[in-house]
């Protein structure tokens, strides 16, 4: 058995998905690009493939989007980071749909006789045409992309700025923008949403007006209890020393299984209905939790994720977004559907 596991809760992702639906009106886009944020592809797309309220999904790379036609996907599948020449063969092997950001991506689509969309910048500063071109061709789709969706007044203007692109593109089926994020706004001449991390039931944004649920329980095992004095140092550099007798838990989980060092001394584990502190360094392979009242025994669970502290709070106190956490959690964690 692993000693560290990523459970993934598929009745709650399904059922995410379907509340994202039901509040949009929207068929999904499903992000599942980077391993599905570092969750597992292989876990998360037979999840989503039999869910109704999911039209497409979405990858980075041609040889992402291969990945999920190994695996069975029969969907469509968005390929969001463009095309290269030498990546054509990938793309008509595997039926994918290409998004065209650029005249060099248009140039090598427009002659193949497949659908592709077209991705129009409106203030990302990425990959997008900046000017409202009018392509012509097999154009399934066109779309854009909010960089700062807490922003309001930039990402108004951002919307602004498509909807007239979108007038000149009257004949096309599929419109899209929003993101897990931008679902906020709840546009009225879109037609899809582009969903990523609300499929998790991470909110990325307080107030949510969706009924989400955390989907995602990361835990590890207990692999020493020991007690120790007062004035002991704990881990690498002694960042912290015990303030008085202390029993310590080793737990089987560091920063090559995607526990940020910068969390050292800020975050607490969970175990047993009880918060306990991290302390000292986060080191490779282990970190050690204050366990002192506790009955915790070696062989235990310690919860790192959980519907109380979800990846989004995580990343909060690390200074950062939760798909960096998400996408650092390594392939030794064992991924499970429960």
């Amino acid at each position: 058995m692993s000693r560290a596991v990523l459970e993934i809760i598929g009745e709650r992702i399904r059922e995410n998905c379907k509340n994202i639906f039901k509040y949009t009106g929207k068929k999904i886009i499903a992000v599942v690009k980077s391993d599905a944020y570092g969750i597992g592809i292989r876990y998360i797309a037979p999840l989503l493939e039999n869910v109704d309220e999911v039209e497409y999904f979405a990858v980075a790379s041609p040889d992402e989007g291969a990945v999920l036609r190994n695996i069975g996907v029969r969907k469509k599948i968005l390929v969001l980071g463009g095309v290269l020449k030498e990546e054509i063969d990938t793309l008509l092997e595997n039926s994918l749909i290409p998004v065209v950001s650029d005249m060099s991506h248009y140039k090598l689509v427009k002659d193949l006789k497949i659908p592709f969309h077209v991705k129009f910048d409106t203030g990302m500063g990425r990959l997008g045409f900046t000017e409202p071109v009018k392509l012509e061709g097999t154009v399934e789709g066109i779309m854009s992309h909010f960089s700062t969706p807490t922003d309001r007044c930039f990402s108004m203007a951002q919307v602004e700025a498509f909807k007239k692109i979108v007038e000149a593109y009257k004949d096309i089926g599929v419109v899209h923008m929003e993101s897990s994020a931008g679902l906020i706004y709840n546009l009225d001449f879109t037609t899809h949403v582009r969903i990523g991390l609300a499929i998790y039931g991470e909110k990325p944004v307080r107030d949510y007006p969706i009924n989400i649920k955390p989907s995602l329980t990361l835990k590890a095992k207990v692999i020493s209890v020991k007690e120790l004095p007062s004035g002991y140092p704990i881990s690498y550099g002694r960042t912290y020393i015990t303030r008085g007798p202390t029993k310590i838990g080793v737990v089987a989980f560091g920063y090559a299984d995607g526990l940020m060092k910068s969390l050292s001394n800020k975050l607490k584990l969970m175990v047993k209905s009880k918060n306990v502190p991290v302390i000292g360094n986060i080191t490779m392979d282990m970190t050690i939790v204050d366990i002192t009242g506790t009955d915790v025994k070696e062989g235990d669970w310690i919860y790192i994720v959980n519907e109380h502290q979800t990846f989004s709070h995580i990343s909060k106190l690390a200074g950062t977004i939760p798909y960096e956490i998400m996408c650092n959690i390594s392939s030794r964690v064992e991924r499970k559907i429960v």
